[in-house]
């Protein structure tokens, strides 16, 4: 005796009355309700609710062409590729922050000399007002020297010049020089740890010119900042919530960003890094279970931003506190924070069996540490650990003087507006800046997202968004008053845009958990004019940077033909290939708005396949639970369903 003894079948397909196989209108193949259910009664389905077969997949759904899900996230990292490009042959030679103190230490680092020797700089100037001794002392502390090898000696390349006269153009990059020998030359970020520099040096140290170098060293930079984009990018990815999910990528991704990634130096690996590892932490507080990629990610990306800086550490240490702290709670890990691939009613609940049954697909909880993490935790363990040790042995640290964190506190009202420019775009030696209306434009698109984070999102996300606010301000005011002020040194807002741009990534996660909950209109619409937005500022900063460079801030704005300096190659293919970058992330956004189906319909066969149907089941009636006695070779009769009505 089976279950199939309970069930009478002809070929009317007729259901015995009073059997627990009774069915519902849902059950009727090629009713409406047949197919807003998940049944379909085409070929191809698999008989689960929740389970259509390859064949009767819906159109018109988020998953209905992975590839056209996949082409939004593609054209973004393509667009910051040509973007990151741009900026590393059109930026001049020199003119990134202390670009030949990096330059020297790099190749020191590429050599093998990771420590130097103790220097002192020949002729300090640090102007004459207070404090000037203290930081002429802190710069020679943190000065090594290094071999280098000939021709590859920046001073002797005339890197930079006219620095910090924006006025004027490059055109003193041009003057002829010789070619100089092997020598020894100081840098005053000697001390600094050497395991990013040692990558770029590794490349630099293969050419013959210092300009040949200098490129070499911010190409390698530039791979790595876009690797981490990519990872930055995809991670955050979500094709039911479509560009809305990289909402807070695109404002946390700022020019100043890409600028930093494209010169030598460890500061722009370390921004892109922060972002990724940021970014890897809130894709692991997401419902559901993440991809396999993400840990060897996380781990990998740990461990880069660990041994990039000095403040490194910090943010790795800061990672499983906003993972933890924003992770979406299991209980609440439902459908309802995600947009739905179809629009169903509540299926009709059928009775469990112990035998000969499978349970319908459900939301998965997330795991935010399992056995596949060890070994990757252990890498980024690893990382902190070594820039600890470098930290003791080799990297001086300031004291801390009560009457210069004052100072600071008492300066905080006009750092933080100088601040807030810099994380956006201010170039060069932290000297160029861009129009206003560029800067306000990305604040706009700033608290827009903010905004609409705080409505969006639930009770409990806002208090999280509000306690990420706090907590930034709070991490940025303490390393400004404790630490960097204490060098007596202006404090720039590169080294605080790591932890700033947690401010858009959270903002744009409660977003993304939250997308159902935004009109399907305003979800597509909304991203694309950020996107807009976001290329139109990215534009303007590296047009600031060219006209500069060519003739000046206040020459004219066309340039084209009156120029006194060119990159290699001249201007137009540059500026054809950071064309092409903006173009990409336009058309992401227009690739957002393009919606592959109106509805939600079964997919029928092709022409000319045979159409093969299920026959109508004929239900005679369901009777309540009294109506048929339990016996020993007889279930209980399920509980009326909830659903729509039973058909007769």
């Amino acid at each position: 005796m089976g279950r199939g003894n309970h069930r009478t079948s002809g070929r009317d397909g007729g259901v015995m009355a009073g059997g627990p196989e009774c069915r519902s209108a849902t059950d009727r193949p090629g009713s409406a309700a047949h197919h807003r259910s998940g049944r379909s009664s085409w070929p191809g389905w698999r008989g689960r609710p929740g389970w259509p077969g390859r064949r009767g997949r819906l159109r018109g759904t988020a998953d209905r062409s992975p590839g056209a899900s996949r082409l939004p996230p593609r054209l973004l990292v393509a667009g910051f590729l040509l973007l990151v490009a741009a900026w590393v042959a059109t930026n001049p030679p020199g003119f990134g922050p202390d670009e030949p103190a990096h330059f020297v230490k790099a190749v020191g680092a590429g050599t093998g000399q990771w420590t130097g020797t103790p220097g002192r700089l020949a002729h300090p100037s640090f102007g004459n007002g207070p404090g000037r001794a203290e930081r002429i002392d802190w710069i020679n502390r943190n000065s090594r020297v290094f071999a280098l090898p000939a021709g590859l000696n920046p001073g002797a390349a005339g890197l930079p010049c006219d620095l910090f006269r924006d006025w004027v153009s490059v055109a003193c990059l041009d003057r002829p020089r010789p070619r100089p020998p092997a020598t020894r030359a100081l840098s005053y970020v000697g001390t600094y740890e050497p395991y990013l520099y040692a990558v770029e040096g590794a490349v630099m140290i293969h050419t013959h010119t210092a300009d040949g170098a200098l490129y070499a060293g911010r190409a390698t930079s530039a791979a790595i900042v876009v690797t981490l984009l990519t990872i930055i990018i995809f991670a955050s990815w979500d094709s039911r919530a479509g560009l809305l999910s990289v909402g807070g990528v695109l404002l946390a991704v700022s020019p100043m960003a890409l600028f930093l990634g494209s010169v030598l130096g460890t500061n722009g690996m370390e921004i892109a890094g922060a972002t990724a590892l940021f970014t890897l932490a809130l894709r692991l507080g997401r419902p559901g279970a993440p991809p396999r990629w993400i840990w060897p990610a996380l781990g990998l990306v740990a461990a880069l931003v660990a041994l990039s800086r000095p403040s490194g550490p910090l943010w790795v240490l800061l990672t499983p506190m906003i993972a933890a702290g924003l992770a979406a709670p299991r209980a609440r890990a439902r459908a309802v924070d995600a947009v739905p691939a179809v629009e169903q009613p509540r299926p009709v609940e059928r009775p469990r069996s112990t035998e000969g049954t499978q349970p319908t697909e459900g939301p998965r909880r997330h795991r935010l540490v399992g056995w596949l993490s060890v070994p990757w935790i252990a890498l980024a363990v690893a990382g902190v650990v070594a820039t600890a040790v470098w930290e003791r042995r080799v990297q001086p640290h300031p004291g801390i003087r009560r009457e210069l964190a004052e100072q600071g506190l008492r300066q905080l009202s006009s750092d933080a507006p100088a601040w807030a420019r810099q994380w956006v775009g201010v170039f060069g030696w932290a000297s160029l800046r861009m129009p206003s209306f560029a800067y306000w434009t990305w604040g706009a698109c700033l608290l827009v997202l903010l905004g609409a984070a705080f409505v969006v999102g639930t009770w409990r996300q806002r208090i999280r968004l509000g306690a990420v606010l706090i907590g930034v301000v709070a991490v940025a005011v303490v390393l400004d008053v404790l630490v960097l002020r204490q060098t007596r040194f202006p404090v720039y807002g590169r080294y605080l845009l790591p932890i700033a741009v947690l401010v858009p990534l959270a903002a744009g996660e409660i977003l993304t958990r939250r997308a159902a909950r935004i009109p399907a209109t305003l979800r597509r619409a909304g991203p694309a004019v950020a996107v807009m937005a976001v290329v139109a500022v990215h534009a303007v900063g590296l047009w600031t940077d060219w006209q500069r460079s060519a003739v000046g801030s206040y020459g004219p704005a066309w340039f084209l033909g009156s120029s006194q300096w060119n990159p290699p190659g001249g201007w137009v293919p540059w500026m054809a290939l950071a064309g092409a970058g903006a173009c990409c992330l336009l058309a992401a956004a227009a690739a957002g708005l393009w919606r592959p189906g109106r509805g939600v319909r079964p997919h029928r066969p092709a022409a000319g396949t045979r159409q093969i149907r299920a026959r109508p089941v004929r239900v005679t009636r369901c009777p309540g639970p009294s109506a048929a006695p339990a016996g020993p070779h007889r279930r209980p009769a399920a509980p009326p369903a909830t659903g729509p009505a039973t058909g007769t």
